[in-house]
């Protein structure tokens, strides 16, 4: 173990970081550090923006812009406070990310410049069942009216929402069929 009080607090930073990635827990990183108690590392990395969840330094973010630090890809380099403080490229995955997006970026393009040119051809109201059925008309305000029905006709209708049309609702189901009666017989 060398010296590493006299490391700057990036090396710190970056070295606490790797150990870290391999696995060591905060006790073991302190030990490695000649850190006596493990609050004294938890503080330095509290001090550079650091806080612990599930046993695990994270940077978070904050107003303050922390010192630069390398990870791995992207280097942030502050000439002026970066947004985000210059954490959003502090995690190698948003680095990914973002390098993914600007991979994919004509393709991007592509997709914004052409979606109010696409047609949608799928009406919001439209419930399709297996059976075809399709509860695809404009619906207004509910009523309650009362009708005559054949008791047999009731019954037969009624056992056949119940057993193949559950997921309906029987007063769509019979304005569906209103609106196909007139329809045909107009």
């Amino acid at each position: 173990m060398d010296n590493k009080k006299g490391w700057s607090s990036e090396e710190k930073i970056q070295y606490i970081m790797e150990l870290q990635e391999k696995g060591l827990s905060r006790k073991e990183i302190a030990v490695e550090f000649g850190y006596t108690r493990v609050d004294t590392l938890d503080r330095l990395m509290k001090k550079y923006g650091y806080n612990k969840i599930d046993g695990k330094f994270v940077l978070t973010v904050e107003d303050s812009c922390p010192p630069p630090v390398q990870n791995g890809g992207i280097s942030i380099i502050e000439e002026v406070c970066p947004p985000n403080g210059g954490h959003l490229l502090s995690s190698l995955d948003a680095q990914n990310k973002l390098l993914n997006i600007v991979n994919n970026y004509d393709k991007l393009m592509y997709v914004i410049d052409n979606f109010d040119n696409v047609e949608d051809n799928c009406p919001i109201d439209v419930i399709e069942v297996k059976s075809g059925l399709q509860i695809d008309f404009d619906k207004s305000e509910a009523i309650k009216t009362t009708i005559r029905v054949d008791k047999d006709v009731w019954d037969n209708f009624s056992s056949l929402c119940k057993d193949k049309y559950n997921h309906l609702n029987k007063h769509d189901i019979i304005s569906k069929a209103f609106i196909e009666f007139m329809e045909k017989y107009k």
